[in-house]
């Protein structure tokens, strides 16, 4: 999300204020667990454009090409009225806020979707606030079951915060770390990381290497296309555990331009020899 400088501070802190409300749903799942040989995912900032004409042609041409199993959506935009928030059939939904415009009356946040119904979610606001706007950000952590016994899949999807000190960004990490440590299945860590200079992709990487991920890697250069800031390393990722990366399946969408960040796209499929889960989000 772009900085911005407003004119008027106190008008801005009461537009937009913090949103702790409960997650909503939409169960319109059209499967029951997911298959082990096939999980495509896709992973997008979408700056907020998700009522706009350009990305919902954008969005409808990627669901129908690659089908994702999975949306891993930040900065997604819920406004009052019955608009559904993405355009897809047959893929239910949960919504995270952490914003809200009192003027427009429109929430912001992250949102999964998939094909199956969910087994547990869970909404985790960081316990630091981003300046301007003085709010947290967000992240949605779901359960997913898997064909195989016993087995299920956790997704995070997350929004890391900006413009805030190293340490603050290392406690939103350790907090979601600590939620989803003793998960022994299947695991996918997606999002917008802002992860825009070395501090920070160090403080990232330290615990992707804790929890066992591995980061997906995309042709170079496509690789090259990702949202980064200067010469950083990209903003967005995606890391994963218990399943591998179908070979060339892992492509970045460069040509698309409704958000200021692309889409990723990974098809995955469950490694036969993963741990059945045993618990639940802690």
């Amino acid at each position: 999300m772009p900085l911005l400088f407003p004119l008027d501070a106190d008008a801005i802190l009461q537009r937009f204020r913090p949103s702790f409300e409960p997650v909503i749903e939409c169960h319109q799942f059209s499967r029951t667990v997911l298959d082990p040989a096939s999980i495509t995912v896709v992973n997008w900032n979408i700056a907020k454009n998700n009522h706009q004409t350009e990305w919902l042609a954008e969005a409808g041409a990627i669901a129908q090409r690659y089908d994702p199993d999975l949306f891993f959506f930040q900065e997604v935009r819920i406004v009052p009225h019955d608009q559904p928030p993405i355009p897809f059939d047959g893929l239910g939904w949960h919504f995270a806020p952490n914003l809200f415009d009192a003027h427009n009356r429109h929430a912001f946040g992250v949102l999964t979707a998939a094909k199956v119904r969910h087994l547990d979610y869970q909404q985790v606001h960081t316990r630091h606030y981003e300046p301007v706007f003085n709010t947290p950000k967000v992240a949605l952590i779901t359960e997913y079951p898997l064909v195989i016994s016993r087995q299920t899949l956790l997704a995070i999807n997350v929004h890391g915060l900006n413009f805030v000190r190293t340490q603050q960004f290392q406690a939103q990490l350790h907090q979601l770390e600590e939620r989803v440590t003793h998960h022994p299945g299947p695991l996918i860590l997606s999002g917008d990381f802002n992860t825009w200079n070395r501090r920070r992709m160090t403080v990232l990487q330290s615990v992707v290497h804790r929890l066992g991920l591995t980061q997906v890697s995309f042709p170079r250069e496509q690789h090259q296309r990702l949202k980064r800031f200067l010469f950083s390393d990209p903003l967005d990722h995606i890391f994963y555990r218990g399943l591998e990366v179908r070979s060339g399946s892992a492509r970045v969408l460069h040509q698309l331009e409704s958000s200021d960040h692309v889409p990723m796209v990974v098809e995955f499929r469950a490694l036969k020899h993963s741990h059945p889960s045993k618990r639940r989000m802690g």
